[in-house]
């Protein structure tokens, strides 16, 4: 059988340039799906990557204790927070604070070992997930040696800094089998470190357990209180120094726990301030107090301020401002009858909106008082810019255990004066006390010395016989003006 070479010419080539496409179409194809899996992989790496430091982020560290989780590899979990961070970030500005969580970051990879990873969560907060352990004594042995090497300063434009931390430890799976509870049991370790040293480690143990519970439970407990209407106040005076014919009450917030019977603020207001409870309380109390002085008023009593504290955590939020105005102005009072007491310390990156919020309160008859008085160049800057009325300061200042000159207690009354502030004395428990109080300037004083904290009927009762408490007011006054001529 012969074939024609010239007719089969056609068919080869045909068959050849198919396959020049099919081979161009795949080699197109392979390079345009490389590409994408390129970008998916970037894109993934952003999405797991802090982009500061170029660590692993909070949602890769939530995958990795997934993953181990899964296998049933033991492994500890470290949350650690920078103290003092933003004191450097203000003193230094933000460029050192970024050059300094970098500089973290290398040393985390340079000196953890192969079995530990850290990961940066936002701020100055990072975690450590040490895997391969058997026993606590792997995880310390780490955490022995990280201790170690963050107490060399780390040099950040020419500045030498020390690292102050705290680390809080929870164990997969003897503390929890849930990463949440995990994560939220380093956490309370953590904070309790915080609280109890710094610069060192804690393990959750079933005591933090516990407290974590309770705080959970305090939690219910607040919210119910709050509907059951089971918080009230007491009152406990400040003394006029200059004029004692005025007297001032300090509001003082109280919670009538039906099994724990009658707890001062401090045993709940830090707790109801991360619940945004705080914002409720502070307009609750804010309207017994007017309904109260009105009431005094009605009676006859006059000359009288009430303080509120305040938690200036919210001062800064509009609507919260506006609902405090509308409480003062519908009482109809009079300027300077009621005080707002700031109970934290004031931020000065919040400046601007302090200004027009603090105008705000006094355009409505409200004075301003600061709860928290600090020496340095920020506070002082915060106390000459904003509209404030009066600082309050601990006699803490003048205690024996401060072991201060005498001249100093004085001095920061009379700064306080150059800044046009009137000053309020707390904590006064002794005679010795309340004698260098009046004899340093101060312009009202308050204690236990003088009047215990009281419920409102006993106020009323201040108020009917303050003819007689006033005698003797002034006679400790004067006496303490001679003590100090002679």
């Amino acid at each position: 059988m012969n074939f024609n070479s010239e007719l089969l010419l056609p068919i080869f080539t045909k068959i050849f340039e198919s396959a020049i496409f099919i081979l161009i179409g795949m080699l197109v194809y392979r390079l345009l799906t490389l590409g994408r899996l390129k970008e998916d992989k970037s894109v993934k790496k952003q999405a797991f990557t802090d982009q500061l430091t170029g660590r692993g982020n909070r949602y890769l560290l939530f995958s990795v204790m997934d993953k181990l989780i899964k296998k049933k590899k033991k492994f500890a979990v470290c949350f650690m927070d920078l103290d003092g961070f933003k004191q450097i970030n203000d003193s230094m500005g933000h460029d050192a604070g970024d050059k300094l969580l970098i500089a973290l970051s290398n040393l985390f990879e340079e000196k953890l070992p192969k079995n530990a990873t850290a990961y940066r969560l936002g701020g100055d907060e990072f975690a450590i997930i040490i895997k391969d352990i058997n026993t606590t004594e792997d995880v310390t042995n780490v955490l022995d040696h990280l201790k170690e090497d963050l107490s060399v300063p780390i040099s950040i434009d020419h500045s030498n800094i020390v690292l102050e931390y705290s680390l809080g430890v929870s164990i997969y799976p003897e503390d929890a089998e849930d990463r949440q509870q995990l994560i939220m049991y380093a956490d309370d370790a953590m904070y309790y470190i915080k609280e109890h040293g710094k610069n060192s480690y804690y393990f959750h143990n079933k005591t933090l357990k516990a407290r974590l519970e309770n705080k959970t439970k305090m939690e219910m407990d607040l919210r119910k209180a709050y509907d059951n209407g089971e918080f009230g106040i007491c009152l406990q005076p400040r003394i006029n120094v200059k004029d004692t014919s005025k007297i001032c009450f300090e509001t003082l917030l109280y919670w009538n726990h039906p099994t724990l019977g009658k707890l001062p603020s401090s045993y709940f207001i830090s707790q109801a301030e991360e619940m945004a409870l705080i914002i409720k309380l502070d307009q609750y109390v804010l309207n017994l107090v007017c309904d109260k002085l009105n009431e005094f008023k009605e009676k006859g009593f006059k000359n009288i301020q009430i303080a509120v504290n305040i938690s200036n955590k919210h001062v800064s939020k509009e609507a919260f401002v506006d609902r405090l105005c509308e409480i003062i102005s519908s009482h109809h009072l009079e300027a300077g009858e009621v005080q707002l007491e700031l109970v934290n310390p004031l931020e000065m990156k919040n400046m601007e909106s302090y200004r027009k919020m603090f105008e705000k309160l006094k355009q409505n008859g409200a004075e301003i008082i600061i709860n928290s008085f600090e020496i340095k160049y920020e506070s002082l800057q915060l106390l000459n810019m904003l509209s404030i009325d009066e600082i309050k300061i601990s006699s803490e200042f003048i205690s024996d255990e401060a072991n201060f000159k005498s001249e100093v207690f004085p001095d920061i009354i009379k700064l306080a004066h150059d800044l046009k502030l009137k000053v309020v004395v707390g904590r006064i428990d002794d005679d010795k006390k309340l004698v260098k109080t009046i004899n340093s300037g101060a312009d009202k004083i308050q204690g236990d010395f003088l009047f215990k904290k009281m419920e409102q009927e006993l106020a009323e009762e201040v108020l009917n016989n303050y003819g007689t408490y006033r005698l003797r007011i002034d006679d400790i006054i004067l006496n303490a003006e001679n003590t100090n001529k002679k």
